[in-house]
């Protein structure tokens, strides 16, 4: 074999062994659990996160693109128990209450599942405003599921107009009220102009 062909053979060993390495090199992947995942549904109308102490928490989602989207982000936030990041989905200016009180407003739920009704939408002055029509069932940690129903007001300066420090689009604040029905006949059918 001339030195041309050993280098040939080498080159084309070297050029496997670097296809196939990141191939060799991954670990299986372990099959998910069904009954300790928590089960997540990205449908438009539906989101549903559940938590226990010995599970993974969700997938962490932040989308401020649509009050639906912000609104997903928001409990996907309590869900996971990170309730400094739901609480910066208010408007600065507007925070529901004190963040201790807030926090301790969700010590014993356990996970929340969301179900939205027809947004409305409008622009004022510069910013775009929307009321988000929502039903709640939450799931306490001592079993108990409560159901509520209301709206949610958001807001969105002119990102073009906007300066620093950036305001993305925010909750303004939220009504709830408990009701009797299941989560999926409470959903309002509208909200009061926003």
């Amino acid at each position: 074999m001339t030195m041309k062909n050993r280098y040939c053979v080498l080159i084309g060993i070297a050029m496997l062994a670097l296809h196939t390495a990141p191939v060799i090199a991954q670990e299986p992947k372990a099959p998910a659990a069904s009954s300790e995942t928590p089960a997540v549904s990205d449908t438009p109308s539906k989101i549903e996160t559940a938590l226990s102490p010995t599970q993974t928490p969700s997938e962490y989602l932040d989308n401020r693109s649509t009050p639906e989207t912000l609104i997903k982000s928001y409990y996907n936030a309590i869900n996971r128990q990170e309730y400094a990041r739901a609480y910066s989905y208010y408007l600065p200016e507007s925070p529901p209450q004190p963040f201790p009180q807030f926090q301790a407003g969700y010590e014993n739920t356990k996970s929340v599942t969301v179900q939205f009704g027809k947004v409305e939408g409008e622009g004022a002055a510069g910013s775009a405003y929307w009321s988000q029509p929502i039903a709640v069932k939450s799931e306490e940690k001592d079993g108990s599921i409560k159901v509520f129903y209301g709206c949610y007001r958001l807001k969105l300066a002119n990102p073009a107009i906007q300066g620093v420090p950036f305001v993305p689009l925010s909750l303004i604040d939220g009504t709830l009220q408990k009701s009797e029905k299941s989560m999926e006949e409470s959903v309002p059918e509208g909200c009061e102009a926003p």
